[in-house]
């Protein structure tokens, strides 16, 4: 079973598939639907330990924390879609999925992925 704590719906259309049609519902599609509670990152900032150059613009840098919210714990059988960044601050949980592989329409917008992967 997989669920989908990403907050928003995720469409799969394979490995294969980098662009479609400009009809992002394309039957060959899968679509799943985002659970109604999301995990997410709190990010409690540390301060900073200074800014730094480059390209001859001043780049702002914070230290934080991270604590991820809402993700349950790994049960048997099921797999949890998640933003990227929960899964990495989640590391060692073969049970998270993120989408990779930005499928696009002819035009260019973003439709959905090619396939779930496992950061583990």
């Amino acid at each position: 079973m997989i669920i989908n704590l990403s907050g928003d719906p995720v469409r799969l259309y394979g490995p294969d598939v980098e662009v479609i049609g400009d009809d992002a519902l394309d039957s060959l599609c899968t679509v799943i639907p985002a659970d109604s509670a999301a995990a997410y990152l709190d990010l409690i900032d540390l301060g900073s330990p200074g800014d730094d150059v480059h390209g001859g613009r001043i780049v702002h840098i914070d230290l934080v924390e991270f604590h991820v919210r809402d993700l349950p714990a790994p049960r048997p059988g099921v797999r949890l879609i998640v933003l990227c960044s929960v899964a990495l601050a989640s590391r060692g949980r073969s049970d998270l999925l993120v989408p990779v592989g930005d499928v696009r329409t002819s035009s260019g917008e973003s439709v959905g992925f090619q396939v779930l992967a496992s950061p583990c």
